[in-house]
Formats: structure tokens, sequence, C-alpha cells
């Protein structure tokens, strides 16, 4: 869990983590440099698998996600943002789903939320089915199948992959290319991690990351001289474009875009999940403030 400046959400975050059905984890926090003070935060849950770890100074997410990379001993890898939550089985699912299938990364969907974490869409869940589909490794470099976030992944097929510490955006996408061009993956059809996309979408963030986005494909120049080419002439064309959407005032409806509408189910799951993660909240944190929800 990378983190910066997150206090507002942070509580929300390992409360998630403390309601998980598996309990057989730890959490390496790396505080990149906050001024907030998350150490008392970790202090409050008095959970001794919530490690600490603090950079001395400001060194970006790359360098804050490859310190917690360094420092986890379990066997799988999965990643919890700050500001984000997940749901309470996720865990238990996909390490499951690992044991089952050997497929070294399983991920599964997301529910996007706004800044008063109410459900407004879901991305990235795999086709319906009780069995994950197995997916071969890609062919070629481009938008990844799986979302980041969510995923879990064998320690063993990351022992050979880094995050690109001078990407100041987009080392997730680099990240899981690296490991999805070689290794199979499946994706779940749960949602179980609850992504805040709009209270961090700007113009400024855009730009910077679809220029990230170009960087990364331009490794590839090599190896794959068309697809690389195309891919980053994509990002180009992505980067005029929402120049445009910002400037019209339709960058939340272009996010929206982004996702698919959320379902009966879906929002139904999603409330049951917050609804035991706010209580677990309350229990642990008494001295915190409760999430604005809608």
């Amino acid at each position: 869990m990378p983190c910066w400046n997150a206090s507002g959400t942070l509580r929300f975050a390992l409360a998630s983590l403390l309601a998980q059905t598996y309990q057989n984890w730890e959490c390496v926090v790396v505080d990149d440099g906050s001024t907030d003070n998350p150490r008392a935060i970790i202090e409050e849950a008095a959970d001794s698998r919530i490690r600490y770890v603090r950079l001395a100074r400001r060194a970006g997410r790359g360098a804050a996600r490859q310190r917690a990379l360094e420092e986890v001993k379990g066997d799988l890898v999965t990643m919890l943002d700050a500001d984000d939550w997940i749901f309470p089985e996720k865990l238990e699912r996909q390490v499951h789903a690992i044991l089952s299938t050997g497929v070294p990364l399983v991920s599964t969907g997301m529910s996007i939320v706004t800044e008063r974490n109410e459900i407004v869409g879901v991305r990235a869940k795999g086709p319906s089915g009780s069995t994950p589909a197995i997916n071969r490794p890609m062919k070629r470099p481009g938008a990844p199948p799986v979302a980041f976030s969510p995923s879990m992944i064998q320690r063993a097929a990351v022992r050979t992959v880094a995050f690109d510490r001078s990407l100041e955006y987009s080392e997730d996408v680099d990240f899981l290319l690296s490991i999805l061009l070689v290794h199979p993956f499946a994706i779940l059809p749960d949602i179980t991690y609850a992504y805040t996309e709009y209270a961090s979408a700007s113009l400024t963030k855009t730009v910077a990351t679809l220029k990230c986005c170009r960087r990364i494909f331009r490794k590839y120049r090599n190896g794959y001289p068309v697809s690389s080419r195309f891919e980053v002439a994509k990002a180009w064309g992505r980067s005029i474009a929402y120049r445009g959407v910002f400037a019209l005032g339709l960058d939340r409806a272009a996010i929206a875009r982004r996702s698919e509408a959320p379902g009966d189910d879906e929002s139904r799951a999603f409330l049951g999940a917050r609804s035991i993660v706010t209580r677990i909240l309350s229990e642990r944190f008494p001295c915190g403030e409760l999430p604005d929800v809608g």
C-alpha cells in the first residue's frame, strides 16, 4: 500500500483489510514522505500484520510500490491504494482461484466510486461463470486486459519484474505488461475492489498519464516495432481528445464511459461490503471520522 498524505481515506482502506474473510495476510504500508502522520493511523489499527515503512522523502508511486514489493514476505502479492478499499471476500476468492487453477495472475472487477463513496460504475470484470477462464499471455503490448489494482500475483512471477521509478504515472501499466506478455492470467467475474477514480481525475493528471504511456510503449520498439508505434500514436490522439473533453466540461461524462452501469446485484454487493467495512471502521478506529457516504 503506497501512501502519500492520505489520512482522510487510510482508515477506511485499512478497515477493509481488517474485514477480510481470509486472515493470513500482511500489509506493507510505504509512506512516501507524507506530512500528515499516517503512522499514527496505523498504530490505531493495532494489528501486527500491518507494517509501516517510511521513505525519507517523496519518491513517487513507482518507488513506493517497488519498496513494498521488496518488503513483502508472502507467496502472493496484491495491491491496495490508500484512497481505495476492498470487499471482505476479495483475498479469499483470489487465493482460491490461484491455488485451484495454478494461473500466476488473477484479477477481478472494480467498482468505480465517487468522492462520497457511492458506486457509479463497474469495470474490468471477467465473464460470468463458476470457473475463471484462463487467458494466454498477451501477443503484443497494448492496454492491459486486466486492472492493476485488484490483481493478485504469485510472487515467483514478479521476482524478475520491477516498477519503473522514473514514471510519474502509469507505472502500474508498465508493471502489468511485463507480466502479461509472459504469463497466462484469469479474471474473476466478481467485483471486489472500490476505486476512487473521480476524486483524482484532472486534465493535468490525464495528460501526464498519457505521456508516461507513450514512454512505456516506446520500450517495446525493438521487439514489437509496429504495435508499439501504434500504441504511441493512440496515446497522442487520446491526449489531444482529452484536452477538448476537459475544455468542454465533459470530463465526468468521459470517465463514466469507461465503465458499465452497475447492475442491481452489483449495487447490493457494494452496499453490503461498504456496510461491513464501515462497521469494522467504527470498531477499530473509534477516533476516526466515518466516511461521507450517499
